[in-house]
């Protein structure tokens, strides 16, 4: 009944439209949850538990490798109790079957990572492997790590209210110390059920605790900013921490007269009051939305491109980005498949599309790019590209804010003779220390802040098209 109640709240911070969102980072929420209770379940010995364990433990990790660390000591703490019992346990012979069935099952579900390895060059767990080894960037480190754990056992949680406190650039805020209250009240919670000899709920609260330390440790090693989806299966550590201590809580309850007859009442009491005020809040789509600005880039991109299509040799390369370049190529992607047009991304794109949908460039009779910043101003000059069509998300009166601001903290002295594509790359450069300056500052300034809104809202977007095959 308390997992069933912790499993609605949830889905509460989730929201409907989270739990429909095929997006790893949100499918892998309830995966880490439903792994730690099951790995709790079978070290007393729940055979269907150890089964589940490493069905949900092989999703969450393959669903998000962040999410690696956590799951990899549920599994072991697990793996452990499962083995103890066929060593020395009372019913050996069917601990070692259920112990054989779970192996089985985790070889199973590993068969295509492992095949994908052998069969591809480098193969995706080496690239993993290579990518935590030797990151790009520099990592959170551990005192951030801590942090951000923290903020996620603080009050309000973050998994009930579904949004973490985050930063303008979308990173969460990891200034100052929360009070981590779930962890103190675990504490508790644990000394209480030690004291009372309550093994199953002591049991939980270790496993609680452990699950803590290989978040903060988890988090230490994000690369890069630490952007809130990075780090969303914290909800899950949360959730089930606070599932530790309301176990303990709901059985000392249950010792007293009135909380024999009504404990059980009152936990599908609550449950029912939380799925009750998820239907009357509804479905929030508003996070799988684009921004409006955002939709009319891409209905103004798409037709011109798809016109221009038409006319060249197929297959078609796709240059695109992460940003609203992404997005349009996107979209042109999948209108382009329905008009009959041979249009590919790179070998890198092949465990989405798959390898009819992808194509390395050489390969390629003709290139399509969407092209942003100094990048389409390159491109422009390039005699074997040409520019179809170009389009600016902000108004006249917001691409003059727009460069007026980019002129006052990008200001330089252009040497005599300097190209137009020069001086936006030096002041592309002054720009982003200009941002990383604002984004150490704890309260980044109005300039920044609208400065930051335009530029997500309004960059330029250029399409060319190549006048042969990629060079």
């Amino acid at each position: 009944m308390l997992v069933g109640f912790f499993l609605a709240l949830l889905c509460f911070g989730m929201n409907p439209a989270g739990l429909a969102d095929p997006w790893n980072p949100e499918f892998v929420i309830l995966a880490v949850f439903a792994t730690a209770v099951a790995s709790w379940r079978c070290v007393f010995g729940d055979r269907v538990a150890a089964i589940a364990l490493v069905l949900l433990a092989s999703f969450a990790v393959q669903c998000h490798v962040g999410s690696a660390l956590p799951v990899a000591l549920l599994v072991g703490i697990g793996g452990v109790a499962l083995v103890a019992r066929s060593v020395r346990g009372t019913n050996r012979s069917h601990d070692r079957r259920t112990a054989l069935i779970a192996a089985v099952v985790a070889f199973v579900c590993w068969i295509p990572p492992i095949i994908e390895q052998f069969t591809q060059s480098p193969g995706n767990l080496r690239l993993i492997y290579g990518f935590l080894r030797n990151p790009p960037l520099e990592t959170t480190g551990l005192a951030t790590g801590v942090q951000i754990m923290f903020r996620f056992l603080s009050i309000p949680g973050n998994w009930v209210r579904g949004a973490e406190p985050s930063l303008i650039n979308s990173a969460i805020d990891t200034s100052g110390w929360a009070i981590p209250w779930a962890l103190i009240a675990l504490c508790v919670a644990s000394w209480w059920a030690w004291r009372k000899h309550w093994r199953n709920e002591l049991a939980l609260c270790g496993i609680a605790g452990a699950l803590i330390i290989a978040g903060a440790i988890a988090a230490s090693r994000i690369v890069g900013a630490p952007s809130p989806y990075l780090l969303r299966w914290m909800w899950a550590i949360a959730a089930f921490t606070w599932l530790a201590i309301a176990a303990v809580a709901l059985r000392q309850i249950a010792l007293t007269s009135l909380g024999r007859r009504h404990a059980t009442n009152l936990v599908v009491v609550a449950t029912i009051l939380v799925l009750v005020a998820m239907l009357i809040r509804g479905v929030n789509l508003t996070p799988l939305r684009l921004s409006e600005s955002w939709t009319r880039a891409i209905a103004a991109l798409t037709p011109p491109t798809l016109a221009a299509l038409e006319g060249l040799p197929e297959p078609i390369f796709l240059v695109d980005g992460y940003g609203l370049d992404g997005s349009a190529g996107l979209d042109v992607l999948a209108q382009a498949e329905e008009a009959g047009i041979d249009v590919r991304r790179g070998p890198s794109w092949a465990y989405i599309y798959g390898d009819k949908r992808t194509i390395e460039r050489s390969q390629a009779a003709s290139e399509l790019l969407f092209l942003t910043d100094s990048a389409r101003l390159e491109m422009q000059t390039n005699p074997d590209y040409r520019e179809i069509f170009s389009y600016d998300p902000l108004t006249p009166d917001q691409r003059a804010e727009f460069n007026a601001l980019v002129s006052k903290y990008a200001a330089f002295d252009a040497q005599p003779g300097m190209s137009t594509l020069d001086q936006v790359r030096v002041q592309e450069q002054l720009l982003q220390k200009w941002t990383q300056a604002e984004l150490a500052a704890k309260s980044p300034s109005a300039d920044f802040k609208r400065y930051f809104k335009l530029l997500l809202d309004g960059p330029i977007v250029s399409v060319f098209v190549s006048n042969g095959p990629p060079r």
